[in-house]
């Protein structure tokens, strides 16, 4: 049994020195792509941390500090410091802008400093104290990044028409696997310390690999929160994205109207786009931009993307994204049934040629029109062709 515990305890260790090189490897690779982004530097900073929390704990090799309860309690209130800095990494990817680096900084910190309290007060309350406050962060984390994210896939779907290296799922799954499994470590782990430090560590690098490959694609687009609602995209700057709400606040000045007279220039403005809307969609084919924008469809129009939005939630109860992609998928299903038996296209091709930015967003979209897969309508397609032969 005594055999067993050693093994444990020496994998643990282990584990702590490949989780360090993992996290200061990644520090390596962010450090080319820190400047990139905001939110890319944020994550840089929270795994330099991670790496020099791991990397203190080289000192537990040493007998005298590891049956230490003292050096083990501050060494475990430091290990919390980085809770602050992941914490506005999450929320910096659904709500770019909520929350500095000054105050970022001034929770690591606050949080640091029970630490170098506890050295002169050794006392349980200073660790629970500080404890209390790192579950607290972690708690309004998990709600700020579940509101933030809910609202802005609303406004995704609203404003995009593409998801790809712009949806926010990744963050909110991570956020929630990365502080359940401290509420699990600590509450499933007590009693067998070393075989929970392998089970974190080696869950942690799964679960940070899969957010540093998702963070390095992510396009961050920044919301400027207009009065109306609507994001600004992260191509537009402030001084663009107030003129724009100027623009729409004119436009959509009906002071003095009757009720009965606002709602016939309503209706006028939905007759207008609804007699558009044929052209730009089934003659242009607007659709076949793959990163096709309301704003892009609504400066075609002659309109604004309040108005155009407006127009497709009440009168054809669908987001812009819906709208969109709807359009898409008839255009395979088109492509698809002029396809001669000897056909050489893939459904990579159809895809591609429908507009689709991917071949995922592909098969989520024909499945959720058409209740089928586009490789299986295609397969039936050529079935029925050659039974008619």
């Amino acid at each position: 049994m005594t055999l067993d515990i050693q093994s444990i305890e020496a994998l643990a260790h282990y584990t702590r020195g490949g989780v360090t090189i993992f996290f200061v490897f990644w520090c390596f690779l962010l450090r080319k792509y820190e400047k990139r982004s905001y939110m890319l530097k944020l994550l840089y900073f929270s795994s330099l941390l991670i790496a020099v929390c791991y990397a203190k704990d080289v000192l537990f090799a040493f007998t005298s500090i590891k049956y230490s309860t003292h050096l083990n309690n501050i060494c475990g209130i430091l290990d919390m410091v980085y809770i602050p800095v992941i914490s506005a990494f999450f929320l910096e990817v659904v709500r770019p802008g909520a929350v500095s680096m000054r105050q970022t900084w001034a929770l690591v910190a606050f949080l640091a400093s029970f630490a170098l309290i506890y050295v002169f007060l050794p006392f349980k309350a200073i660790e629970l104290i500080a404890s209390c406050v790192a579950f607290a962060i972690s708690a309004i984390t998990l709600v700020y990044v579940t509101v933030f994210a809910v609202r802005y896939r609303k406004m995704l779907y609203e404003n995009y028409s593409y998801t790809e290296n712009v949806d926010v799922v990744w963050v909110m799954l991570s956020c929630y696997a990365y502080f359940g499994s401290f509420v699990l470590y600590e509450l499933m782990f007590q009693n067998t310390v070393w075989l929970s430090d392998v089970i974190f560590n080696i869950s942690g690098m799964v679960l940070w690999t899969i957010v540093f490959m998702f963070a390095q694609r992510h396009r961050v687009l920044k919301m400027f929160f207009l009065n109306n609602g609507s994001p600004a995209d992260d191509t537009m700057g402030e001084e663009a994205a107030e003129e724009e709400l100027e623009t729409e606040q004119g436009d959509t000045d009906e002071t003095g109207l009757t009720e009965t007279e606002a709602d016939m220039r309503k209706q006028e403005r939905y007759k207008y786009i609804e007699s558009r809307i044929p052209l730009l969609m089934e003659q242009e084919k607007l659709f076949l931009m793959p990163k096709l924008t309301i704003m892009d469809l609504a400066t075609k129009i002659g309109t604004n993307k309040t108005y155009l939005s407006e127009y497709l939630n009440s009168n054809l109860n669908m987001s812009f994204h819906d709208f969109v992609n709807k359009y898409r998928v008839e255009e395979a299903c088109r492509i698809m049934d002029a396809l001669p038996q000897d056909s050489k296209q893939t459904i990579i091709d159809i895809s591609n040629k429908s507009g689709f930015n991917s071949i995922s967003s592909f098969y989520r979209q024909f499945a959720k029109f058409k209740g089928i897969n586009p490789r299986k309508y295609l397969f039936e397609k050529m079935t029925k062709a050659e039974e008619n032969e």
